[in-house]
């Protein structure tokens, strides 16, 4: 249910060879999803996979009614975020896929009255007989079959919940530091980035704590043939959303297609190897069309000036001397040679190169 195929050529992804999208794209639009209760999502997943199964004895017999019913409504949530995530959003996935698994069995459930009488589906899933009291071979084997399949099931079921933590607690803080220093990373300084993130010191208790993959990949080379071109990609099938991620993610940090958190709105949007920037080009409700950007840079020169001393000085002396152009007490020349020395004195100043009580002085004249 939750595997794909997805080919790669330079930062264009087409997943099952279809849909095109921008690298980095799926996984911004995954980081800026909110999603609701994971962890209790997730602890739901673990203990229906401990005890989702035929029933061995009488005694589970008795509640596998209640087990099955609440396995299928619960499992119904999961299969809608799927399908609510991308790129399974433009798919066209299966879905109540538990009570098709237990109806592809059916000889082992107690006909009800519920039963639809077109399909012979059961809706309701009532025990016959406890697999202890089983002494056929050939029922017992597709008793085992059938508990194979429901483990598979919950498996999968599980390990998205864990692809969709991974995003928010794994990969997030580590886009976090690849853009700390606000500006594109060589490849050396993202591997000393990437050794610090795996060496932070904490206890790491679960997989989705860790900057990995989930499931299986396999790569291949394939032409990938469109209407009016063909295309040699990179072609790579996932058992899982977590392995797609992955790949996804390290090509972004090749080619700078990479998802940032908007220093002004707090939602992700995309950078596309361009110029760098903190801030989102989204458009602000009631700002006359200003963006992000827009109020963004703004908002941070005026935190600038008003928590760097060396910024301060240099904002209060250049509105002294622009002040002093418009009324014509400085020729434009004189003013832009003003303003590039004054520039070297700022960056002199914030490394320690001049003291500041000379660059105060020497900036004002």
């Amino acid at each position: 249910m939750t595997g794909f195929s997805a080919y790669f050529n330079g930062n264009t992804v087409y997943i099952n060879g279809e849909k095109k999208y921008v690298l980095g794209e799926i996984l911004e639009k995954i980081l800026d999803k909110r999603y609701r209760e994971l962890d209790k999502l997730y602890s739901e997943c673990k203990r229906y996979e401990a005890i989702l199964h035929y029933p061995e004895d009488m005694r589970e017999a008795n509640e596998s009614e209640k087990l099955f019913q609440g396995a299928i409504s619960f499992y119904a949530k999961i299969e809608q975020m799927i399908a609510n995530t991308p790129p399974y959003s433009v798919m066209d996935i299966q879905r109540d896929t538990l009570r098709r698994i237990l109806n592809m069995h059916s000889w082992a459930f107690e006909e009800d009255e519920i039963e639809d009488a077109d399909t012979k589906e059961h809706y309701h899933f009532y025990v016959r007989i406890a697999s202890d009291e089983m002494e056929d071979a050939e029922l017992l084997r597709d008793i085992y079959i059938l508990n194979d399949q429901l483990k598979a099931f919950a498996t999968e079921m599980r390990i998205f919940i864990e692809d969709i933590i991974r995003v928010k607690r794994t990969f997030e803080p580590f886009l976090e530091k690849i853009h700390s220093e606000s500006r594109y990373l060589d490849n050396n300084e993202t591997a000393q980035v990437l050794a610090d993130f795996n060496d932070r010191p904490q206890n790491i208790l679960y997989q989705y704590e860790r900057l990995e993959p989930s499931g299986e990949m396999q790569l291949s080379y394939e032409v990938l043939r469109k209407r009016k071109t063909s295309e040699l990609c990179q072609h790579y099938t996932f058992t899982t959303l977590g392995g797609y991620l992955y790949i996804e993610l390290f090509k972004g940090l090749e080619f700078h297609y990479l998802p940032k958190k908007c220093g002004y709105c707090g939602k992700y949007f995309l950078l596309t190897a361009g110029l760098f920037s903190d801030y989102c080009t989204r458009e602000i409700e009631g700002m006359d069309g200003r963006t992000c950007r827009d109020m963004g840079h703004r908002k941070k020169y005026a935190d600038k000036i008003k928590n760097n001393p060396c910024w301060n000085v240099y904002s209060k002396a250049y509105k002294q001397h622009y002040a002093r152009y418009m009324k014509k007490k400085m020729t434009q020349s004189e003013f832009a040679e003003w303003a590039d020395y004054a520039l070297e004195l700022r960056d002199k100043a914030e490394n320690g190169e001049i003291a500041f009580e000379v660059y105060v002085e020497k900036i004002r004249k």
